[in-house]
């Protein structure tokens, strides 16, 4: 418990990072097992490469955190359409994370009650979303962004599209959900969610935040409690210090 320190009293928080301001080191690669090794040999753009090689620092370092064992130990599986999770054992520990990475930020979303699903993008990407949004955006989604001002539509696309991908994140299905099955709309009591009966869930089971950290949206999907509990849908930020795991040489 003592080596848990803070973290055994965090319900949900998300740490983000980002990636310039972390310098690979041997350290650093040694927290990876020899899968993530050759993962992150894979990539060809060096910039990829190290984002992904930030990415699994973040989650191993953090969760090994949360659960008190050195970050290079913990060992992951995943589910049947690719939803990473900690390995049977490790997972009794009833710890739920996810994880978002894009151009200039990654950030790990980690809840010791509810299952969550984050998504992060740079608004800059809001003229490409806009050019796809016929195609991943339902039809209540495209009506309601249609009729928004222009000058509002560009960060509406960034918002609708990082709250889809974390309800499907959430979910652990990824795109076996249709996007046009559920349908995100904007109301003075908060973000609501529409889901087609085919999907079995309904939006009230979800609650929905979305920030921003420079120039980029992250949003977040978490899992309400059956006691509706606010304390367990309150996110705690974090900026996290990864030379404090991996110090350079």
């Amino acid at each position: 418990q003592r080596s848990r320190g803070c973290f055994s009293r965090m319900t949900t928080r998300l740490w983000w990072v980002r990636p310039e301001s972390f310098q690979a080191t041997p350290t650093a690669l040694a927290l990876l097992d020899s899968e993530e090794r050759q993962q992150h040999q894979r990539y060809i753009p060096p910039a990829k490469q190290h984002e992904y090689l930030v990415t699994r620092v973040l989650v191993r370092s953090v969760l090994g955190k949360i659960l008190g064992m050195p970050p290079a130990t913990l060992h992951f599986v995943q589910n049947k359409w690719g939803r990473p999770a900690l390995a049977p054992g490790l997972a009794a520990t009833n710890i739920h994370f996810n994880v978002s990475h894009t151009d200039g930020l990654v950030v790990c979303l980690v809840s010791t009650k509810h299952e969550v699903g984050v998504d992060t993008e740079r608004l800059s990407r809001a003229p490409t979303l806009l050019r796809l949004a016929p195609n991943v955006f339902a039809s209540d989604e495209l009506a309601a962004l249609s009729a928004l001002p222009e000058k509002e539509q560009a960060q509406r696309a960034v918002h609708l599209w990082t709250l889809k991908e974390s309800y499907i994140k959430a979910r652990g299905m990824g795109l076996a959900i249709p996007l046009d099955g559920f349908a995100f709309g904007f109301e003075q009591e908060g973000i609501r969610l529409k889901i087609s009966p085919d999907l079995k869930d309904e939006g009230a089971n979800w609650a929905f935040q979305s920030h921003t950290i420079g120039h980029h949206l992250i949003s977040t999907t978490i899992a309400r409690s059956a006691q509706n509990e606010s304390s367990g849908t309150t996110i705690h930020f974090a900026e996290f210090d990864i030379s404090a795991f991996c110090p350079r040489r």
